[in-house]
């Protein structure tokens, strides 16, 4: 009895190269490219700070202007409050020494306090301008430890 028996035989031309080597997939970018970027992103970074110094700038000119023009503005503030309080010690002291014979206002040793020839503007020691005042005013005031 003879089988029909049919061998499988590799296909017409044969079969393909067996890939034996080891595939790395290729992870990332290049190198050129990564320079590229780096570059690319430095470049704008300076083109940003140039910007932001030129308003820096403008903005830091600005602000100096508008110092500039209320400088008069808080000069004028302060003497106001200078001579309100050299007025303010000047009538306690009217009221403190009333009723002791001979006293006069605003002199010492009979030689006028606030006195000059000049008529500049009246340059009093701390103590005496400070004299009516409470410590904790008087020492934020001498010392400028305001919060402004």
């Amino acid at each position: 009895m003879a089988s029909k028996f049919r061998q499988d035989m590799p296909p017409i031309g044969g079969y393909g190269p067996i890939e034996w080597a080891k595939k790395i997939p290729k992870k990332g970018l290049s190198g050129y490219s990564i320079f590229g970027i780096f570059f690319g992103v430095t470049g704008l970074a300076w083109v940003g700070f140039y910007v932001e110094q030129q308003y820096k700038k403008r903005w830091f000119i600005e602000m100096n202007d508008g110092r500039i023009a209320l400088e008069p503005l808080l000069v004028a503030e302060e003497q106001r409050m200078y001579l309100t309080q050299i007025r303010k010690n000047r009538d306690e002291e009217n009221e403190l020494m009333k009723n002791v014979p001979g006293w006069e206002t605003g002199k010492i040793n009979g030689e006028p306090v606030y006195h000059n020839i000049n008529r500049r503007f009246p340059v009093v020691h701390p103590e005496a301008y400070y004299a009516h005042t409470k410590w904790a005013k008087m020492y934020d005031r001498y010392y400028e430890n305001r919060k402004h």
